[in-house]
């Protein structure tokens, strides 16, 4: 139950970053500590199964164990390139018209 409110909560800063950007988010670099509750797998696990089925399943991430420090951290968000998006757009609006 923590994790998922704690996720839901990630998700919300994301789409806050996406707004403050105009861009999409691409990739995200987390970081876990080694020694706190919460390992990589577990979250992970708990990640797939709040953005099962969302715009959020795709993104790419990577997640650094660290030896101290916070429990979990987001240390840093990949935005994807104009030119990216709007390829992406493209390929989504055909798509939409097949």
């Amino acid at each position: 139950m923590h994790d998922t409110h704690l996720l839901r909560n990630i998700l919300k800063y994301f789409e806050s970053q996406e707004k403050l950007s105009s861009r999409k988010i691409k990739r995200v670099h987390f970081s876990v500590s080694e020694f706190g509750s919460l390992n990589k797998e577990h979250f992970l696990e708990h990640y797939r199964l709040v953005t099962e089925s969302s715009r959020w399943q795709d993104l790419e991430i990577t997640v650094d164990l660290i030896p101290f420090g916070p429990e979990l951290e987001i240390t840093g968000l990949d935005f994807v390139e104009e030119t990216e998006a709007e390829k992406s757009e493209i390929c989504e609006s055909k798509e939409n018209k097949s």
